[in-house]
């Protein structure tokens, strides 16, 4: 069985940027340099739950650094339907490894959003734009976790394995969704007796009921409503998790965690998300699925990622997220 941990935080659009930007990087990949130097990248999977925000970038350079240079001076307009609503402003707090521009806008679907980025680099004028749409919510109708026991006492030391199913009504047309299953892992401040939220613990999902299924980030699985389209959809499957401390931080450095803290997994309940995506956000998640299915594949061919920014690189598009948080039966 598998024992790697499995606390991912959530990949930002910041995170992204490399993924946007051609191919995997352990592959020679020669591009004729003026066909792909100094252009713009804008970067934002915008969401229906906080105001719209991009990052401008310039991508990196194939044969040269793999330093990520902002465009902080960029000029960064909004339009609603092609009217102009607002030009965004650039911020960057102390968490942040990439600044953002940030609108004053909240998206709502039914609405064509376009977003355009100008700048000027040794004196050379470029504008990028793309636009895309936030797709409706698709609300979890029903859900259900249960605690399985492990078969051997090996895995029962180490994971955890619950069966879970949910319920979505699947709206009409094509739809493109992807699924995470997570628990919380808590901090317990042991001197001053305080519990608080630390990080997700994302489950390994097992799952028969979703044919031509990805893997994507976080152990979410990506899939389209091609075989169930306009239809109630159950899906059901195994969540594993783990157990013991060792395995839940084998990937990060024991000693940068805070001294006199206790980390734990809470087992009362699943938290899952089901992620309804535009085509492009679609597209977009499926080149980057696919590279990560083949970055340790020598023999690929490079995995060019999606992107639908004209004039530049990256992605504009919109996800809904519907999230519900499972009791488990034990």
């Amino acid at each position: 069985m598998k024992r790697n941990s499995k606390i991912v935080t959530k990949l930002g659009i910041a995170l992204l940027v490399a993924a946007t930007i051609f191919v995997s990087c352990d592959k020679e990949f020669i591009i004729k340099t003026n066909s792909v130097a100094n252009l713009i990248v804008v970067n934002s999977l915008f969401t229906g739950q906080e105001k719209l925000s991009v990052t401008v970038t310039k991508n990196m350079h194939p044969q040269k650094t793999q330093e990520v240079i902002e465009l902080k001076e960029a000029k960064v307009s909004l339009f609603e339907n092609n009217v102009f609503i607002e030009e965004l402003t650039y911020e960057k707090t102390p968490a942040d490894s990439i600044g953002k521009f940030i609108s004053n806008t909240t998206p709502v679907p039914g609405i064509v959003y376009k977003i355009v980025a100008e700048t000027t680099e040794d004196d050379i004028p470029q504008k990028a734009s793309s636009q895309s749409e936030l797709p409706q919510k698709v609300e979890i109708v029903s859900d259900t976790a249960i605690w399985l026991k492990w078969i051997t006492e090996e895995d029962s030391a180490f994971s955890l394995r619950f069966y879970f199913e949910i319920e979505f009504n699947d709206p009409p047309g094509n739809n493109y969704y992807y699924i995470s299953a997570a628990a919380p892992v808590l901090k317990l401040d042991t001197t001053n007796n305080i519990r608080e939220f630390y990080t997700w613990q994302y489950a390994e999902i097992l799952s028969g009921e979703l044919p031509g299924h990805q893997l994507y980030i976080n152990n979410s699985l990506l899939f389209s409503d091609a075989t169930f389209q306009s239809k109630k959809k159950k899906i059901t499957g195994t969540a594993t998790m783990y157990n013991n401390v060792d395995y839940l931080f084998s990937n990060q450095d024991l000693s940068k965690l805070e001294k006199g803290n206790i980390y734990i997994l809470d087992k009362s309940k699943l938290h899952i998300e089901l992620h309804s995506l535009s085509k492009d956000a679609y597209n977009f998640c499926s080149s980057y699925a696919k590279r990560m299915r083949l970055q340790d594949d020598i023999y690929s061919e490079p995995i060019i990622i999606y992107s639908n920014v004209k004039n530049g690189l990256g992605i504009f598009a919109g996800e809904n997220i519907s999230s519900t948080d499972v009791p488990i039966k034990y």
